[in-house]
Protein backbone atom coordinates (compact mmCIF):
# COMPACT_ATOMS: atom_id res chain seq x y z
CA UNK A 1 0.00 0.00 0.00
CA UNK A 2 1.38 3.39 -0.87
CA UNK A 3 1.82 5.98 1.85
CA UNK A 4 -0.83 8.23 0.27
CA UNK A 5 -3.51 5.66 1.21
CA UNK A 6 -2.12 4.74 4.63
CA UNK A 7 -4.84 6.64 6.53
CA UNK A 8 -7.74 5.05 4.63
CA UNK A 9 -8.40 2.32 7.19
CA UNK A 10 -9.28 2.54 10.87
CA UNK A 11 -7.50 -0.72 11.69
CA UNK A 12 -4.42 -2.62 10.59
CA UNK A 13 -5.96 -5.95 11.60
CA UNK A 14 -9.62 -6.91 11.96
CA UNK A 15 -10.65 -10.05 13.84
CA UNK A 16 -14.06 -11.58 13.23
CA UNK A 17 -15.14 -13.49 16.30
CA UNK A 18 -14.06 -12.85 19.89
CA UNK A 19 -13.73 -16.47 20.98
CA UNK A 20 -10.54 -17.86 22.44
CA UNK A 21 -8.77 -17.92 19.06
CA UNK A 22 -9.96 -14.48 17.99
CA UNK A 23 -8.92 -12.83 21.23
CA UNK A 24 -5.52 -14.55 21.14
CA UNK A 25 -5.01 -13.44 17.54
CA UNK A 26 -6.00 -9.84 18.33
CA UNK A 27 -3.68 -9.68 21.34
CA UNK A 28 -0.76 -11.11 19.37
CA UNK A 29 -1.25 -8.60 16.55
CA UNK A 30 -1.46 -5.76 19.09
CA UNK A 31 1.86 -6.79 20.63
CA UNK A 32 3.41 -6.24 17.20
CA UNK A 33 1.99 -2.73 17.12
CA UNK A 34 -1.07 -3.31 14.93
CA UNK A 35 -4.17 -1.24 15.52
CA UNK A 36 -6.70 -4.05 16.07
CA UNK A 37 -10.48 -4.19 15.80
CA UNK A 38 -12.64 -7.10 16.96
CA UNK A 39 -16.15 -7.89 15.69
CA UNK A 40 -18.35 -10.15 17.82
CA UNK A 41 -22.12 -10.57 17.70
CA UNK A 42 -22.38 -12.02 21.21
CA UNK A 43 -20.49 -11.91 24.48
CA UNK A 44 -16.70 -11.83 24.41
CA UNK A 45 -15.19 -15.24 24.96
CA UNK A 46 -17.22 -17.15 22.40
CA UNK A 47 -19.02 -20.45 22.72
CA UNK A 48 -16.46 -22.28 24.86
CA UNK A 49 -16.24 -19.66 27.58
CA UNK A 50 -19.90 -18.64 27.70
CA UNK A 51 -22.02 -21.71 26.95
CA UNK A 52 -19.69 -24.59 26.16
CA UNK A 53 -16.54 -25.89 27.79
CA UNK A 54 -16.28 -23.70 30.87
CA UNK A 55 -19.94 -23.90 32.03
CA UNK A 56 -19.88 -27.65 31.32
CA UNK A 57 -16.82 -28.03 33.57
CA UNK A 58 -18.58 -26.16 36.40
CA UNK A 59 -21.51 -28.58 36.18
CA UNK A 60 -19.21 -31.60 35.81
CA UNK A 61 -17.24 -30.58 38.91
CA UNK A 62 -20.44 -30.05 40.92
CA UNK A 63 -21.68 -33.51 39.90
CA UNK A 64 -18.30 -35.03 40.73
CA UNK A 65 -18.36 -33.48 44.21
CA UNK A 66 -21.91 -34.74 44.75
CA UNK A 67 -20.82 -38.26 43.76
CA UNK A 68 -17.83 -38.08 46.11
CA UNK A 69 -20.06 -36.97 48.96
CA UNK A 70 -22.43 -39.84 48.20
CA UNK A 71 -19.54 -42.32 48.44
CA UNK A 72 -17.88 -40.76 51.50
CA UNK A 73 -19.38 -43.30 53.92
CA UNK A 74 -17.26 -45.98 52.21
CA UNK A 75 -14.15 -44.10 53.33
CA UNK A 76 -15.06 -43.49 56.95
CA UNK A 77 -16.77 -40.12 56.61
CA UNK A 78 -20.22 -39.49 57.99
CA UNK A 79 -22.90 -36.86 57.65
CA UNK A 80 -24.25 -37.59 54.18
CA UNK A 81 -27.50 -39.00 55.53
CA UNK A 82 -28.10 -35.98 57.76
CA UNK A 83 -29.22 -32.48 56.80
CA UNK A 84 -25.66 -31.19 57.26
CA UNK A 85 -24.94 -31.30 53.52
CA UNK A 86 -27.01 -29.04 51.29
CA UNK A 87 -26.86 -27.93 47.67
CA UNK A 88 -27.88 -24.52 46.35
CA UNK A 89 -28.82 -24.88 42.66
CA UNK A 90 -29.27 -21.11 42.27
CA UNK A 91 -25.73 -20.49 43.53
CA UNK A 92 -24.09 -22.94 41.11
CA UNK A 93 -26.21 -21.71 38.19
CA UNK A 94 -25.38 -18.06 38.87
CA UNK A 95 -21.67 -18.84 39.06
CA UNK A 96 -21.87 -20.99 35.94
CA UNK A 97 -23.59 -18.28 33.91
Amino acid sequence: MSSEHADEFDYDYLVIGAGSGGIASARRAATYGAKVGVVEKGRLGGTCVNVGCVPKKVMWNAASIAETLHDMKHYGFSGYDSDAITFDWGFIKENRD
